[in-house]
């Protein structure tokens, strides 16, 4: 948020104040994806699990290092056991390793073959979703921070019109943004493309960003005869 302050609170008012609210919107393609994987195996010989999770992350990494692009980052890895309750108390039946990892890009038409290499290797989609870009948000908002701005100017001279004032002073003036990013895409299940051929058909569609302004408004004060 920002904020302006035209002069000090303690100012004493010479003329009518007005609070006023303004907004600009737009609609962006988004133009970078985050897909979260997830790598799990089960079983009783921890040696074992955690080999075939490596061997399956580092399948991936290794496939990935060779795209344009791409952000791979390691997001959690856990071992935990298994346990198994009997009559007297719980036994440790086995053990779980899991790894997770995101991949980050901007290359929009390769994630079909993003999901899949992590199929191939057999880990499992957690979560795609498309958004805008960190530099093109804070770019679309600068530009609708101005145009929000603007209408608040607008709408401004307009109440000053109808108070039959000259001019108008801003006393205070706050900013906001707010970012509605796509619906995120979530499965637990394996991925489903078993070949490029089958690969899934996604489109990345829009966010929507918003700007608003609000803040008050001194005219010179007149007074109005009642009729």
């Amino acid at each position: 948020m920002v904020q302006a302050f035209a002069e000090p609170s303690d100012v004493k008012l010479k003329g009518t104040v007005v609070s006023l609210s303004a907004a600009a919107t737009i609609e962006v393609a988004n133009d970078e994806v985050m897909i979260r994987f997830r790598v799990e195996e089960r079983g009783k010989k921890l040696d074992a699990l955690r080999q075939r999770v490596n061997q399956m992350s580092g399948d991936i990494k290794k496939s990935l290092a060779k795209e344009k692009g791409v952000k791979l980052k390691t997001s959690s890895r856990s071992v935990n056991p298994i346990w198994k309750p009997n009559q007297y108390n719980r036994v440790r039946d086995g053990w779980v390793v899991v790894q997770t990892g995101v991949i980050t890009s901007k290359n929009l038409d390769d994630v079909p073959r993003w999901l899949n290499i992590i199929e191939k290797a057999g880990a499992n989609l957690q979560s795609l979703s498309f958004r805008i870009s960190d530099g093109l948000r804070r770019s679309t908002q600068e530009a609708l921070r101005i145009q929000a701005i603007k209408q608040f100017r607008l709408k401004a001279e307009t109440v000053s019109k109808a108070l039959d004032a000259k001019s108008f002073y801003i006393r205070h003036l706050n900013t906001g943004n707010s970012y509605s990013p796509q619906p995120m895409y979530r499965s637990e299940m394996p991925m489903m493309a078993k070949s490029m051929d089958a690969a899934p058909a996604l489109s990345s569609g829009d966010s929507r960003i918003s700007v608003s302004v609000n803040g008050d408004i001194e005219v010179e004060r007149h007074q109005f005869k009642v009729r």
